[in-house]
């Protein structure tokens, strides 16, 4: 496996389906409008993909045979509000206006894996995208999404593993789920979120749902802590930070993953010729260089949670992996997901575990 930060996994952790907790706009209905770009070339800043491999890809069906008669792959994507304003990590525009973010990456590997040079960014608000790629205004949708009942469309494997994640004040004594209970718990205001955190926290006093506004009202204590996914938080906290420059350091988060959920890439049913596509070169992004280095790149920043200062530890060296400290400290080079496994609150993800950091290890 290739080195990312001092340290990469044997392969990438796969997780079981799971609640998306939404993204900035999700439950607002407006008229779905264009934000397009017709793109052959990718942001300059942005990890390179490396090659596509293509000997075993699916060849041809009439799906396929449309995109590349057209020239490029039509994506639909949530771009914020005003449309092309942002939705990062997973997409915004960089400095000269092309589309950037996680989202933009996988797009430019499936369209390169199909045998096209271009993309094209369709703007569509959230809960809108799965209508409007019915009704064939794009060819996909990559914007964040779980796998849903939504008629019509069929979800590739996970582009990217992700849990939800506890924010609080920087001077909270709470440290998990387990700490709130009988308090007031912060989400984005999405029935599945309530869904969700009410299993993680039965004792939960009240859920305080909100769309926006939510750093602010964490910060008045409106209530005691803020549950929401890993990557959006991250990239959310430090826009508010550049915003309000006196209050950076004002939160942290504690706890990672206390879920278990991934992103897919949806497909109308009845393109099987393309979502056998789409599913190949999902899985071989994951399995590339260029994957690691996108979560690195777009994913990285989040809070560092505190050192475990118990119990059997490892402290990460440059050239580690935890492939290589599972062979050496467990016997074994299978026994990195159980590392993984018992450090999965302290890191948002495999990737972004980095020289210096403390691992926890297993006893037995």
């Amino acid at each position: 496996p290739a080195e990312v930060g001092g340290v990469a996994t044997a392969d990438s952790p796969r997780a079981v389906p799971g609640l998306v907790l939404g993204i900035a706009g999700l439950a607002a209905a407006a008229v779905a409008a264009w934000w397009v770009t017709h793109d052959s070339s990718r942001p300059e800043n942005a990890p390179q993909i490396g090659a596509v491999v293509v000997a075993a890809a699916p060849k041809t069906g009439p799906a396929l045979e449309r995109i590349r008669s057209r020239g490029t792959l039509l994506v639909g994507i949530d771009t914020g509000e005003p449309a092309g304003a942002g939705t990062p990590p997973m997409f915004f525009p960089d400095e000269a206006g092309k589309p950037d973010g996680f989202d933009v990456q996988l797009a430019h590997w499936l369209a390169k894996g199909i045998g096209v040079d271009q993309i094209t960014v369709v703007h569509g608000k959230y809960s809108e995208l799965p209508g409007m790629l019915g009704a064939q205004q794009f060819d996909v949708i990559i914007s964040g999404y779980t796998p849903s009942e939504d008629e019509g469309v069929s979800w590739s494997d996970g582009y990217l593993d992700f849990g939800l994640c506890l924010t609080v004040p920087a001077n909270s004594k709470v440290r998990s789920p387990a700490d709130l209970v009988g308090h007031s718990v912060g989400i984005f205001d999405d029935d599945a979120a309530a869904a969700e955190v009410r299993s993680l926290i039965p004792g939960a006093r009240n859920l305080v749902r909100m769309e926006d506004g939510y750093w602010d009202a964490l910060a008045a204590g409106h209530f005691d802590g803020f549950i929401y996914d890993y990557p959006y938080t991250v990239a959310e906290l430090n826009a508010y930070y550049q915003a309000n420059p006196e209050r950076r350091g004002a939160f942290k988060t504690v706890a990672y993953n206390l879920n278990q959920s991934h992103y897919s890439v949806g497909v109308r049913s009845t393109e099987e010729d393309l979502l056998a596509a789409v599913n190949f070169y999902v899985d071989s992004f994951l399995a590339s260089d260029g994957y690691a280095e996108s979560v690195k790149h777009y994913l990285s920043g989040g809070t560092k949670v505190d050192a475990v200062v118990s119990g059997r530890t490892y402290t990460i060296r440059a050239g580690d992996t935890l492939s290589k400290i599972a062979l050496s400290q467990l016997g074994s080079v299978e026994r990195w997901r159980d590392i993984w496994n018992l450090n999965l609150a302290r890191f948002p993800n495999p990737h972004l575990i980095e020289k210096g950091d403390v691992l926890q290890l297993p006893t037995d």
